[in-house]
């Protein structure tokens, strides 16, 4: 199976230094990113979870004009969810990122006739279906036919890659057998190299402190539906005690994961002065040493 313009399913603007630049230049076929979203409460926190891996998300920008360059909105990139985890930064005003993998890059963009086409329903800056493109010549063209329309402006699709992509579908809830083989060293097309997480083993480790009553943070104990009634619920992150990118291929259990809270989190994967990377332990005292 391969990929097709059936594939199209959503669209987003990208920007990059207020439309002064293009956004995503650094990046090359098969390279894995992750792509930001704006923390527009209005959309949070669902819009960036749309996506699935395997449906691709036409990027485009829209450039100003300037002395040696004419502007207008370009489609640049056709990318697609490695997985479905979400990253959150804690400053920024696009503090949450998919890991994507480019699939197609529109090396030499033309501007798209505005009089033709209009992005105006396509909100700014998040994740919205195809259909919203418009084709003012043709109001009522097809959901197809916009697929097509866009597939058409990239020439060097790697079809491919579909295969590298893992399929997320029908992921079983159980929370029975509580370890996982990660850190298989994968390669998305020819350049990029991550290591493997078990995103159904970090599910039931969530599930199994829900259902334990200690769905809260180890380190500091913040409960997040507690601080934020019903948009907090079941929302909490798992961390791996031993650093996924450093010992090769292993079994993770149930035990090696720390449930925490997004600061905790962050601190965690932050070296100390000495260089290393703090346990769930030493952070705890951290705070107890504040407190007292």
């Amino acid at each position: 199976m391969k990929f097709r313009s059936s594939h199209i399913k959503w669209i987003k603007s990208v920007t990059r230094e207020k439309g002064s630049a293009w956004a995503y230049l650094n990046l090359d076929l098969g390279d894995t990113f992750y792509l930001n979203f704006s923390k527009n409460k209005k959309w949070f926190p669902t819009n960036y979870r749309r996506p699935n891996p395997k449906e691709i998300i036409a990027l485009y920008q829209t450039l100003k004009s300037t002395d040696s360059f004419s502007g207008g909105t370009f489609l640049t990139h056709l990318v697609t969810p490695v997985d479905d985890e979400i990253i959150i930064e804690n400053n920024g005003s696009h503090p949450y990122g998919r890991l994507m993998t480019v699939i197609a890059i529109n090396s030499n963009p033309i501007p798209i006739n505005s009089l033709v086409w209009s992005f105006f329903k396509c909100n700014r800056g998040q994740i919205c279906d195809v259909k919203n493109i418009e084709n003012k010549k043709i109001p009522n063209l097809s959901i197809e036919l916009k697929q097509k329309f866009i597939w058409n402006l990239f020439d060097n699709i790697h079809k491919d890659l579909l295969k590298d992509i893992p399929d997320l579908s029908n992921r079983p809830d159980e929370i029975e057998d509580l370890e996982a083989i990660e850190g298989k060293e994968k390669t998305m097309m020819k350049l990029h190299k991550y290591r493997e997480r078990d995103i159904t083993l970090i599910r039931k480790a969530k599930k199994k402190a829900k259902q334990e009553g200690r769905l809260f943070c180890e380190v500091c104990l913040f409960n997040f539906e507690q601080q934020y009634p019903r948009l907090g619920i079941d929302f909490i992150e798992c961390h791996h005690k031993q650093p996924i990118s450093v010992g090769g291929i292993r079994t993770t259990k149930y035990e090696d994961l720390a449930i925490v809270c997004s600061n905790c989190h962050r601190m965690l994967h932050r070296k100390t002065f000495e260089g290393n990377y703090p346990t769930v332990d030493e952070l705890r005292s951290i705070i107890y040493k504040k407190m007292n």
